[in-house]
């Protein structure tokens, strides 16, 4: 191995390799070299470390001098006397660089954003009927903010708080009720997925670890509840409506809002999933779906079918365009839909009795389709249906442990006497009678 004093002008005469490589070493500084290739040079300094010989590369002849390559190599070989491995910090500098590119890159693809649409998807393929509106959500108050972009993991309940604020500024307490809720829920699955064998593996690839949103202040005066029942009056006049429109022409709509209403006040997003299988006039039963809650299968709802109920499934089925019940090939009949119709339908009963009393009924609040249903628990409790039927016949309340474990009763008996004597008082309504003074009333609970 040829030696020679790597000056500028000495490195600068030599002439690259025929084949392979010549190294020249350093006749005054022990362990520097200039390693001459057939087509490059570059200085190197060379040392035993640890036991073997490590060499390292200091920089390319042309892009350094030979005095800053003599300069830089006394520093290396000084590390190197003190047992530094210039080749293996040199891996590791570059393992560190690749790794912090793929966080980087992890970063900019679990984002809250992307929580967001997996949490939407997984909602979605739970069949959860709050799906559409967490999407909705999730579009309107999250995409498009500065958070959305942030790394999920890196969400702090601070951020969090300024997310909502935006929506309760502009005066949206409820929506900024439920983006609350759909975020702590999004991040509740999220949290701890690394150690949670049943958590998706998707959701590892997040790395939360905290639930920022579960620090955040629950939203006051949010619940939207209402307490709006139609009177009587109302009620009847709502039924003529929907049987009048029904013998003019079939709306999807106003058949489910009218279904739903003689199947005791039945959630319409429930009814709208209904198909041609669901429904057995032999039985004379319909069998809804209800996923609410936190149920990981829908719950059957089965329920009787009286004989108003029965002429209304005849005449859809009869006309269905798909298979199911409301809707065609495309998809079915949308809840909001149902809402729109709905509140103009309502609106045209209020219309028809202040025409009919001369404007005299007295001030009412604006009734909603959404209405139906508490109106329709109202009165099944004055008629005295008890809490527990009403629960089994509106599929509420159920969530306790005594009604998923133990209490196995289907209740159909009761269920059926109920939606009788409902029928019957639908069609009093509807035919301006007033209720019957002997009818026999159902047993009340205690």
């Amino acid at each position: 191995m040829p030696t020679l004093h790597l000056t500028a002008e000495n490195v600068n005469k030599l002439k690259p390799a025929a084949a392979g490589q010549v190294l020249y070493r350093d006749t005054k500084l022990a362990g520097f070299g200039l390693r001459v290739g057939t087509q490059r040079a570059a200085y190197f300094v060379e040392k035993r470390v640890d036991g073997r010989t490590v060499r390292h590369t200091i920089g390319i002849r042309g892009e350094m001098t030979a005095d800053q390559a003599r300069k830089a190599a006394a520093m290396k070989l000084g590390a190197m006397t003190g047992g530094s491995d210039l080749n293996a910090e040199k891996r590791a500098q570059v393992e560190a660089r690749k790794a912090a590119a793929a966080a980087r890159a992890a970063a900019a693809e679990y984002t809250v954003k992307a929580l967001c649409d997996w949490y939407v998807s997984h909602q979605r393929a739970l069949g959860k009927q709050s799906t559409v509106d967490a999407a909705g959500i999730f579009a309107k108050h999250v995409e498009g903010t500065d958070f959305a972009k942030m790394p999920a993991k890196e969400l702090t309940a601070k951020h969090a708080t300024a997310l909502i604020r935006t929506v309760v500024e502009k005066g949206h307490n409820r929506t900024a009720a439920k983006l609350r809720a759909y975020l702590r829920a999004a991040y509740a699955l999220a949290q701890g997925a690394d150690t949670n064998p049943q958590a998706p593996a998707a959701l590892v690839l997040f790395g939360v670890e905290t639930n920022p949103i579960a620090s955040t202040a629950a939203i006051k005066n949010a619940s939207g509840a209402r307490d709006v029942t139609l009177t009587e009056d109302e009620l009847g006049e709502v039924l003529r409506l929907l049987r009048h429109r029904r013998a003019v022409a079939h709306d999807d709509a106003l058949a489910a809002i009218e279904l739903s209403l003689l199947l005791g006040g039945q959630r319409p997003a429930q009814v709208l999933r209904l198909t041609a299988g669901d429904v057995d006039l032999h039985a004379r039963t319909v069998t809804l779906l209800d996923p609410k809650g936190r149920r990981d299968t829908a719950r059957r709802h089965v329920l009787p079918l009286t004989d108003l109920a029965m002429e209304l499934l005849q005449a859809i089925l009869a006309v269905r365009r798909a298979d199911w019940l409301f809707g065609d090939k495309a998809a079915t009949t949308h809840k909001d839909t149902v809402a729109r119709k709905g509140v103009e339908l309502l609106a045209q009963a209020q219309a028809n009795i202040a025409a009919r009393t001369n404007g005299r009924a007295p001030a009412r609040p604006k009734i909603e389709a959404r209405d139906l249903r508490r109106t329709a628990e109202t009165m099944l409790a004055a008629m005295g249906v008890s809490k527990d039927v009403r629960a089994q016949l509106l599929s509420h309340g159920l969530g306790g442990v005594q009604g998923r474990h133990y209490d196995q009763h289907e209740y159909m008996t009761e269920k059926r006497n109920a939606l009788q004597a409902w029928a019957d008082r639908l069609q009093e309504l509807a035919d301006r009678k007033p209720a019957a003074s002997n009818v026999k009333r159902l047993n009340r609970a205690a």
